[in-house]
């Protein structure tokens, strides 16, 4: 399974969670914070797209300043659920 983000196309945190959500069809509940986001990425069994997947981080350096403390938050979260072993891989282009 492939997951894309684009973060030149990311101007806001709802912009981030309309991209990732559906791609790992999450539930219509699903929370739209960081910790729902480990909740759902690091703990699992809340997707019904669950891992191994790689997520295709592009166009990282292009992040408005505004969202570079967000962007590092996220990809923090999503080296976690490497470390966690959860069959996580994570490609930045």
């Amino acid at each position: 399974m492939e997951i894309l983000l684009d973060w030149k196309k990311i101007e806001k945190e709802e912009d981030f969670y309309n991209m990732f959500l559906p791609q790992v069809k999450a539930p219509e509940w699903h929370g739209r914070n960081l910790d729902a986001l480990a909740d759902s990425v690091v703990t699992g069994n809340i997707n019904s797209i669950e891992p191994p997947y790689t997520i295709h981080s592009i166009n990282t350096s292009n992040t408005p300043k505004h969202m570079a403390e967000f962007q590092l938050k996220v990809l923090a979260i999503f080296n976690e659920g490497v470390t966690e072993n959860r069959g996580i891989k994570i490609v930045s282009e």
